[in-house]
Formats: structure tokens, C-alpha cells, sequence
């Protein structure tokens, strides 16, 4: 299964795609920000995104809004090193079907992946 991670720190982005192996997705693709996004999900077609909530440009609330218009089935788990009520709530407003604080680890990711890679 295809997965795509977002994020503007390429360290983070490693980070997510070793542990995304360790847990059994071989298929991951990158992006840095709004346009690499979403010309990387149209092309790539994932199965779930992780975005980042706080990117430079335009926001991960953008991100997963312009991916939602693209495939409305589209699984897309919010991710952020700062947690805050209003955040969460945008980022599930938009349509994201999961948040997770970063940095993660195995468990967490875990986690989600059981719940939404079905």
C-alpha cells in the first residue's frame, strides 16, 4: 500500500519513512509542501498521507483540503510537533481522519496504520 508523507523537514520525512518500513509499508513517496503534495498524490494516487499541520506556504489544513477535492476517499492523518485544541480541530474540520503528535514512534503509527490502511 502507497503511502505519502508530508512534511518541510526532510530529517522528519526520513524519519517517517523508516518507520513506516520497520512497520511493513515498502511504498512511501515525499513531499515538502503544498504543490509537491498535490502533484505527488495525483500522480501517486496513496492510500493514506500523512501531512504536516504547519508548513511554509500554504497550511497542511490546505494540503488535506486540495487532497480531499481530489479523491474524497482520500485517508489523510494530520501530524504536528505542537498540539493544540484549535489545530486538531481544523485539521479534522478539513477532513483529516486521524491526528498524530510528532515526533511518533512505532506504536502510535502502528496504531493508526491498523485503523485506517483497511
Amino acid at each position: 500500500m502507497k503511502t505519502l508523507v508530508v512534511d518541510d523537514s526532510e530529517a522528519f520525512r526520513k524519519i517517517m519513512v523508516e518507520l513506516l518500513v520497520r512497520v511493513g509499508f515498502h511504498d512511501t513517496v515525499e513531499a515538502k509542501d503544498f504543490d509537491e503534495a498535490i502533484e505527488v498524490f495525483r500522480r501517486e494516487r496513496p492510500k493514506i498521507s500523512f501531512v504536516d499541520m504547519i508548513l511554509p506556504g500554504k497550511s497542511g489544513v490546505e494540503v488535506t483540503k486540495a487532497m480531499l477535492a481530489i479523491d474524497p476517499k482520500a485517508t489523510i492523518v494530520a501530524m504536528s510537533s505542537i498540539i493544540n485544541k484549535k489545530m486538531i480541530r481544523d485539521s479534522m474540520d478539513a477532513g483529516a481522519k486521524d491526528f498524530l503528535l510528532k515526533p511518533t514512534n512505532e506504536i502510535a503509527l502502528s496504531s493508526v496504520l491498523a485503523m485506517w490502511s483497511d
